[in-house]
């Protein structure tokens, strides 16, 4: 029998917790899968090769042309030159006025668009916050930095068009899984642009910062955790590389005595995603919602201001 333990805010893992553990013959990846998993597994091996059945269009986040960009050999810049959100707007029936970016993983070099975007927004917006799932620019044609500056354009635009949205502009958050999570690391926690009042662009007169956070799998050590938003942080023990930096993290973020909730589960290799099916590892989502919820964030009351 499995086991699993979470970590709440007060407490941060002990240095049995960190040794590492052989590859577990069960979990999402091998051993014997529960029907909801095996369907699972079987539509990741089978995603279509083109854009996601049901997402909206598009919303280029320079209209006009994004900095930096590099066209291809025929000078023609293709959608992987085009940064963009994808908007998927919380249901008004239920609608708690919070809003999450998403950024999914893919290792800076593709994008898990599906289990990572689209079906996170889908979760959200079953819970009444609405989602944007981000398609930042990656390589080989671009480097971190750029990804970097994607990722704050699109706060920018989000907050910017709150109304429109149907969003409180101080009700945003973030979400970034495995590679999203460094990203989401690099411009929101060590990274955050304040407005330029002055700035010629309206969108650069508005702060990046985020109201919220959450890293799955994913994250980097926090440089100034007391300017940190609240955390919830979702990681496997199995998952070796992003658990020590989450860890990390979970203790600056303690530390400084900004709000901090880490689930870490014993089995699950790396990319889980929601893991549909599994009573375990399927269950950190809707303990994000209830973190949320705790916090404020999901009530009628004001949210927390950003900072």
């Amino acid at each position: 029998m499995r086991t699993t333990f979470a970590l709440l805010c007060a407490l941060a893992l002990p240095a049995l917790c960190l040794a590492a553990e052989p590859p577990h013959p069960g979990g999402l990846v091998g051993g014997a899968k529960n029907p909801g998993q095996a369907a699972y597994l079987e539509q990741l091996a089978n995603q279509p090769a083109g854009p996601v059945p049901g997402i909206p269009e598009p919303i280029l986040l320079w209209p006009n042309g994004a900095p930096d960009a590099v066209p291809d050999a025929n000078g023609v810049f293709t959608d992987e030159d085009k940064p963009a959100i994808y908007a998927f707007p919380a249901p008004a029936a239920g609608n708690t006025s919070a809003a999450m970016l998403i950024l999914p993983g893919g290792g800076f070099t593709n994008r898990v668009r599906d289990t990572e975007g689209v079906q996170i927004a889908k979760f959200l917006n079953r819970h009444g916050i609405a989602g944007f799932v981000l398609r930042y620019r990656i390589g080989p044609n671009y480097r971190r930095n750029v990804s970097l500056a994607d990722a704050h354009r699109a706060m920018r635009h989000i907050r910017a068009n709150a109304a429109s949205f149907k969003v409180a502009p101080n009700r945003i958050g973030v979400i970034g899984f495995s590679a999203g999570g460094e990203l989401q690391g690099d411009a929101f926690y060590n990274g955050v642009l304040e407005g330029d009042p002055q700035a010629a662009d309206p969108l650069d007169r508005i702060s990046t910062k985020a109201n919220f956070s959450a890293l799955i799998y994913g994250g980097r050590a926090v440089q100034n955790p007391a300017s940190a938003p609240p955390t919830f942080i979702f990681c496997t023990v199995e998952d070796g590389g992003p658990r020590q930096a989450l860890v990390s993290a979970m203790n600056s973020l303690r530390g400084a005595g900004v709000p901090v909730e880490a689930h870490f589960y014993q089995v699950g290799q790396h990319g889980t995603t929601m893991s549909p099916g599994d009573p375990q590892l399927g269950a950190w989502p809707e303990l994000m919602v209830k973190w949320l919820r705790a916090g404020g964030f999901l009530s009628a009351t004001p949210a927390r201001a950003v900072r």
